[in-house]
C-alpha cells in the first residue's frame, strides 16, 4: 500500500547523530513498507547505510550522486508499485507507534484521502486552524483548495501517481530562490498559487497530533546540510 522515498545528504555529526537515534523508530514505524533512499554524497556514506541496513528490512538504497533532487527521486518514484508514498526527510523525531500509525493511515485510506503534510505539524496542529477543518478520529480534513499550508510539502503522504506527476512537471522548471540539488527547490516551485489548490476538491488530511517532529537545530534553516 505504501512505499517510504528519501533522497538526503548527512554530513554533520549532529545530524548523523540523529539518524542513529531516530531510525530505530522509523523502522519499526514503517516495517511494513519498502524504503527507497538515495545518499546523495560519499561522506558518511558507510555509516549511513549501516544505520538504514541495521534498522530497514526492505531496503533499496542507491548513492547516486546527480545534483537534480527532483530527478534523482523521480527515478526512485518510477520503480515504486504501491499506491501511496511516504516522503520523509532524515531527521525527524518520532512520537508515535506502529499501531497508532495504523489507526492514522487507516482513517486516512477509508476517508479517500490525497494528500497528508507532516513537516510542519507543530504548526497546523494549532487551534487557531481548526474552524478551517472537518474533524475525524485522529485527523483534521480539509478540501486542497481550502489548504492551510501554502506550499506542497517534501514530507508528506501522496499518492503516487500525483507525486510522480508533480516531479515530471518540476523538470520544466530551472532554479529560482533555491538550487535544483535541495527539496527546497520542490516547495518553491509549488507554492502559491501553483501549491496545494492546484488539487482543488481533493481531500487531505493533517494528524491531530505532533505525530513527528523536525529537528529544529541545524536543518530547517541550514540549506548546508
Amino acid at each position: 500500500m505504501i512505499s517510504v522515498v528519501q533522497n538526503f545528504i548527512c554530513t554533520m555529526p549532529k545530524r548523523l547523530s540523529v539518524l542513529e537515534r531516530e531510525m530505530p523508530k522509523m523502522g519499526e514505524v514503517f516495517k511494513d513498507y519498502d524504503f527507497y533512499v538515495n545518499y546523495n554524497t560519499d561522506k558518511n556514506l558507510d555509516e549511513v547505510l549501516e544505520i538504514y541496513n541495521n534498522n530497514v528490512k526492505k531496503l533499496s538504497f542507491y548513492n547516486n550522486l546527480e545534483q537534480n533532487w527532483g530527478l534523482v527521486t523521480l527515478s526512485m518514484l518510477k520503480k515504486i508499485k504501491t499506491e501511496y508514498t511516504l516522503i520523509l526527510c532524515e531527521d525527524f523525531e518520532y512520537r508515535m507507534t506502529y499501531e497508532e500509525w495504523k489507526t492514522i493511515l487507516s482513517e486516512f485510506v477509508n476517508n479517500n484521502c490525497g494528500y497528508m503534510p507532516l513537516g510542519r505539524l507543530w504548526k497546523y496542529t494549532k487551534e487557531e486552524y481548526w474552524d478551517g477543518y472537518i474533524s475525524g478520529d485522529k485527523l483534521w480534513f480539509y478540501e486542497a483548495k481550502n489548504s492551510p499550508g501554502t506550499s506542497l510539502s517534501v514530507d508528506a503522504l501522496y499518492r503516487t501517481k500525483d507525486l510522480i506527476e508533480k516531479l515530471e512537471e518540476l523538470q520544466n522548471y530551472d532554479s529560482r530562490r533555491f538550487p535544483l540539488n535541495l527539496p527546497h527547490h520542490f516547495e518553491d516551485i509549488f507554492h502559491e498559487p501553483n501549491g496545494v489548490t492546484k488539487f482543488d476538491t481533493m481531500l487531505c488530511a493533517v494528524p491531530k497530533d505532533i505525530i513527528i517532529m523536525h529537528e529544529q537545530d541545524e536543518t530547517e534553516t541550514t540549506l548546508n546540510k
